[in-house]
């Protein structure tokens, strides 16, 4: 819906004159049912955005929906400033875990998942016999076999070339703002709403892939007493809502939630492409001239009484007595 009409009176006499005025065009929800989120990237400078310019176009993007969970892989450099010998570790640590994980159909059974979205490794594979010294040599050997054929290790992906960023999204709440994305053009600003807001930060997922195959690798007597069952995991949350009610199991539901859900691949098109600059043309709103305006249901001084602190009543009705007067 379109704004009234600019005004392009301005006083040049003003202390604090006005540069610029805008008609304003608020555009409805996507029609196809699209979904428009912000990414933030708080450890990560704005002139360093992950993209073709900066030769870190991100690899792939999964969304949890329902978890309301959001993952970004981007790709590392493993010539330069890099630890090879971190990185092939790492990378079969990986490698393997996923696998185990894809096997056993835990994490959303695809290609698996560590941290919150795989559930923290809540009720993950089992402890085995224990591999042993001469299966933790023959490990050594193999790395050391990737390390000697470095660029082929990283052909066949034995070698960590990726870092996932990940975030979950902001929650909502009834006094929570509603966020618009703004674009400009000759003269006018056309706002589209905002579904999710999402802060990406590094994961460390090949830590925990690490400790997971290290656990694994210890024999069952040592990862706990013979026949020990599992146990169901308790947990209080305080809510901060009115009353602070404690809310029994809700963590452990969101856990086991995020635990289940399958990932949604998507597919991340580059800022700088043809299709980025096709979507960007949405965001302005269509035939500006016949949209209806907008029309405010609430007068000035109410206006003021929404956004302002708590009014002094009796101040008021003196205010009030001294006007009738």
């Amino acid at each position: 819906m379109g704004s009234t009409e600019r005004d392009t009176v301005i006083d040049d006499n003003e202390d604090d004159p006005i540069q610029a005025s805008y008609d304003v065009y608020i555009k409805p929800q996507w029609e196809d049912g699209r979904q428009l989120y912000i990414l933030q990237f708080p450890n990560r400078p704005s002139r360093e955005d992950y993209s073709s310019t900066n030769a870190s176009l991100p690899i792939e993007l999964r969304l949890k929906p329902k978890a309301g969970l959001v993952e970004l892989d981007v790709p590392l450099d493993p010539w330069t400033n890099y630890d090879r010998t971190k990185g092939v570790q790492w990378g079969e640590a990986m490698r393997k875990s996923n696998a185990a994980k894809s096997n056993t159909g835990t994490a959303g059974g695809q290609g698996g998942s560590h941290g919150l979205a795989g559930g923290f490794g809540i009720g993950g594979v089992a402890p085995g016999p224990g591999r042993g010294r001469q299966v933790q040599e023959d490990t050594l050997a193999v790395q050391q076999e990737i390390l000697d054929d470095f660029s082929g290790g990283i052909t066949r992906q034995r070698v960590l070339t990726k870092q996932t960023l990940g975030g979950q999204v902001v929650p909502k709440e009834s006094a929570s703002p509603n966020y618009f994305i703004g674009a400009f053009r000759k003269g006018q600003l056309h706002l589209s709403p905002v579904n999710e807001i999402v802060q990406m930060r590094p994961q460390f997922h090949h830590i925990d892939a690490t400790a997971e195959l290290d656990r694994l690798a210890r024999p069952r007597a040592e990862a706990g007493p013979a026949g020990a069952g599992a146990r169901a995991i308790h947990m209080t949350v305080k809510t901060t809502g009115e009353g602070e009610e404690d809310g029994q199991d809700s963590m452990a539901e969101r856990i086991k939630n995020a635990q289940e859900e399958k990932w949604q691949k998507m597919r991340y098109i580059d800022d700088n492409s043809d299709a980025a600059w096709e979507t960007f043309e949405e965001l302005f709103a269509q035939d500006t001239e016949n949209l209806p305006k907008l029309e405010s249901g609430i007068d000035d001084a109410t206006y003021l009484d929404i956004i302002s602190a708590p009014r002094d009543e009796a101040r008021l009705s003196r205010a009030k007595l001294v006007e009738n007067e």
